[in-house]
């Protein structure tokens, strides 16, 4: 199962996406086996808990398919086997992962949530105990050992690759148009109206802003930035179909889910794309990470193949 959006889970702990964030209790959880590594039980309960912390950090709920769930149990036994292989040769020590995932999430974790208690407080509302996150991160903690150790020979792509790599992606580089839109949010259409009244007689926009509307950008003078030119980047499709025929400095009003709209259309950028040195260190980290994923993913594999493993049905 591949994890695309791990959160605090995956920013503090530092795996890459390609790695699933699964628990690994030392002791074997009670429940039916769903899988098992070396002999050693791989439990409903320990699944449970992986797709339950997986969702506290990524902040969704998993799809609840039987495809989804076979993905889950692949990639608990991928860790499974990993881990056991990665203490087995001392890349790290139980004692050693527990005390840097303490630290990583009184560090990392606790200070994004209000702290110890914010903490306490936020597994209590998702039926989470605290050591079940403690198993977790200490599990992460193991497996980003032996990540290290599979992604310790390779190497940073070249200026070559990464120009290669510009050119053949160009078009996911490049930005959309947008426009600079100020906007005032009313109740009524005969509101709306009164205010693109005032505005044609030399009205000011951000006074009327903060004085008629009920928009929390109000007290911006109803400053919207600059949006993508695009009914899904940021604009409502009442404002996209508004600013088509709108040249800067005019205004325009149109009815939303929110109320009326007053807009003004203050400036506009054309589409335009980043040149190479704009974003080299982005790509030479995607480059970076495709890299290292295969090379982890190759080791994983050569792991689990070493090792006895039955997956139940």
């Amino acid at each position: 199962m591949k994890t695309k959006n791990m959160g605090m889970a995956i920013g503090a702990v530092g795996l890459m996406t390609v790695i699933a964030g699964c628990g690994t209790p030392t002791k074997a959880a009670s429940g039916k086996p769903v899988a098992t590594v070396q002999n050693v039980p791989i439990t409903n309960t320990q699944l449970a808990n992986f797709v339950a912390v997986t969702e506290f950090f990524q902040g969704s709920t998993l799809p609840n398919t039987a495809q989804e769930k076979s993905l889950e149990v692949k990639a608990l036994v991928q860790q499974t086997a990993v881990n056991r292989w990665a203490l087995s040769h001392h890349l790290i020590t139980q004692k050693k992962a527990a005390s840097q995932a303490k630290s990583l999430i009184s560090s990392r974790i606790e200070p994004q949530v209000g702290g110890a208690k914010g903490l306490a407080g936020l597994l209590k509302s998702k039926k989470l105990k605290m050591s079940t996150l403690d198993t977790y991160v200490s599990n992460q903690m193991i497996t980003q050992s032996a990540f290290a150790y599979a992604t310790k020979s390779v190497k940073s792509p070249t200026t070559s690759q990464e120009q290669s790599y510009y050119t053949k992606n160009k078009s996911s580089f490049a930005n959309p148009p947008q426009d600079e839109i100020n906007d005032i949010v009313v109740k009524t259409q005969t509101q709306a109206q009164s205010i693109l009244s005032q505005l044609s007689h030399g009205g000011n926009f951000a006074q009327l802003a903060k004085k008629d509307s009920t928009s929390s950008t109000a007290k911006n003078g109803g400053s919207l930035g600059y949006l993508p030119v695009s009914p899904t980047g940021g604009m409502s499709q009442g404002m996209y179909s508004a600013v088509q025929s709108m040249k800067p400095g005019q205004y325009k009003s149109y009815k939303g889910s929110q109320g009326y709209h007053v807009i003004e259309l203050v400036a506009t950028k054309p589409a335009s794309t980043p040149t190479f040195s704009k974003v080299q260190s982005q790509i030479k980290q995607t480059l970076l990470t495709q890299t290292q994923d295969s090379a982890y993913q190759a080791f994983a594999a050569k792991i689990q193949k070493s090792m006895k493993v039955t997956i139940g049905k």
